[in-house]
C-alpha cells in the first residue's frame, strides 16, 4: 500500500535526490519556492527548497530500502520509532502553496501575533494559521501535523480574516 513519507537529505541536494528516486520510478517530492536574488550586478529569481533537508516519497515500506541507498538520503522521519506517514492532504496543502507563487519566508493592522486565521481567497483558500509576525511581513503558520513541523507563508492581508473562537 502506497504511502508518504518523509525522509531526511544533504541540505541543498533535494532536487538531485528527487531526480535520482524518480530515476528508479519512485514517486518523489520536494515542494520549491522563487525568491528574487539580489547580487552586486543583477537579480534573478531562484528556486529554493520550502523544507530544507526533506524529500518526500510516495511508496510501499518495502522500498525502504531502494529509498535508504539512494544517494544523499540519510534516514526517514520516525516518530516512536515508526517511519511518520504523511497525510495526502498535507502534500496536496505543500503543492497548492508552490503553485500559489505566496512568498514563503503590506502590514496587518487589525490582526495580533498568535491570531488564528483563515485563508479566503486564491489556491489556499481555507487554510488555516496562525499571525506569527506583524512588523513588516504578514506571516501565517501551517501546521503539518503528520512532520510535527511548520512552514511560513507570506500572504497580503486582504485574503486573510480572524477565525472567530
Amino acid at each position: 500500500m502506497l504511502n508518504w513519507y518523509a525522509v531526511y537529505v544533504n541540505v541543498k541536494h533535494e532536487k538531485k535526490v528527487v531526480k535520482k528516486l524518480q530515476e528508479q520510478f519512485i514517486e518523489a517530492y520536494s515542494p520549491i519556492v522563487k525568491k528574487v536574488q539580489q547580487w552586486s550586478d543583477r537579480k534573478k529569481m531562484v528556486e529554493f527548497p520550502m523544507l530544507s533537508g526533506y524529500v518526500f516519497v510516495n511508496i510501499d515500506l518495502q522500498e525502504k530500502e531502494k529509498v535508504l541507498h539512494c544517494p544523499g538520503v540519510f534516514a526517514f522521519i520516525k516518530f516512536n520509532g515508526i517511519e511518520a506517514k504523511i497525510k495526502d492532504v498535507e502534500i496536496s496543502t505543500l503543492k497548492s502553496i508552490e503553485l500559489s507563487g505566496y512568498d514563503v519566508a503590506l502590514e496587518i493592522n487589525n490582526f495580533k501575533v498568535l491570531d488564528e486565521v483563515q485563508i479566503t481567497q486564491g489556491a489556499l483558500k481555507g487554510l488555516k494559521g496562525t499571525v506569527l509576525q506583524l512588523a513588516q511581513s504578514n506571516y501565517i503558520q501551517i501546521q503539518l501535523e503528520s512532520l510535527h513541523q511548520s512552514i511560513k507563508v507570506k500572504l497580503p492581508r486582504h485574503i486573510l480574516k480572524i477565525q472567530s473562537n
